[in-house]
């Protein structure tokens, strides 16, 4: 059998995964991402379906992502992933995009942890329900389960959670928080999507059906910062970090 690492996947965006101008919206790499590690955590026989009679759940805390060459179009790509270590309560694991002529387009990291789906806690056991693949430990970037960003940051948008955006797990599904700080670009900042160079995205506490929340953001040098604040409890929710490859206020239409 081969090794989790030399398990490839095909995928490719959907149209509605591009913008106007044909550049790949920054939560599709995630979605895409996704797509891949739903069909690999199924041959590897981890999935969600199977960590449920153990009463836990998969629950993504952080991404980052480096863009290596930004997707423009729809194009098949082959990916694989592969799980690179576990510190307690941290499971990490890579991931590496690629065209047809076997050229980096995107490759990161992941974060995740188990959740006690009865207790509604993190699962901190050493030992698992479950057995676990051989960590590889070769990493594909520098990367962090956790962030903090010391900026000043200003409201932009405030919002509701509907119940669309809610799945099995009964909060709103780590896929939408893109989408919500990807509606707060604005003109400039869409245009110069293919100037994308980085993308680091970390899930705090998790938003429920009915929960209002607001979206602030903050610039620093190349980079933009998109935060979602739970309105009831003023906490964090969400923060996405955008990194490009040249300051970012500096940018004409």
């Amino acid at each position: 059998m081969n090794t989790e690492k030399e398990m490839i996947y095909e995928a490719e965006p959907e149209v509605a995964d591009l913008n106007e101008n044909n550049a790949l919206k920054p939560y599709a790499y995630q979605k895409l991402f996704s797509k891949v590690v739903d069909q690999h955590l199924m041959k590897i026989d981890i999935s969600e379906d199977k960590m449920i009679k153990h009463n836990l759940a998969w629950a993504l805390v952080s991404m980052s992502i480096e863009i290596k060459k930004p997707i423009e179009g729809i194009a098949p790509m082959y990916a694989n992933t592969w799980h690179s270590g576990r510190r307690s309560p941290f499971f990490r694991r890579e991931f590496v995009f690629r065209n047809e002529n076997n050229e980096i387009l995107f490759q990161g990291s992941t974060f995740s942890v188990l959740l006690d789906m009865e207790k509604r806690t993190i699962y901190r056991k050493k030992e698992l329900p479950f057995p676990l693949i051989e960590a590889v430990e070769d990493l594909t970037i520098e990367a962090s389960p956790t962030n903090k960003s010391n900026l000043e940051f200003t409201k932009v948008e405030e919002r509701k959670v509907y119940n669309s955006y809610i799945d099995c797990l009964g909060h709103v599904n780590n896929g939408r928080y893109g989408e919500f700080a990807y509606d707060t670009f604005t003109e400039k900042e869409k245009k110069n999507l293919p100037r994308l160079k980085r993308m680091d995205v970390y899930f705090i506490s998790e938003l429920r059906a009915g929960d209002t929340f607001s979206i602030s953001k903050a610039y620093h040098g190349n980079k933009i910062y998109c935060r979602g604040y739970h309105d009831s409890k003023t906490n964090i929710s969400f923060e996405i970090i955008y990194e490009f490859s040249f300051p970012c206020r500096h940018w004409s239409v």
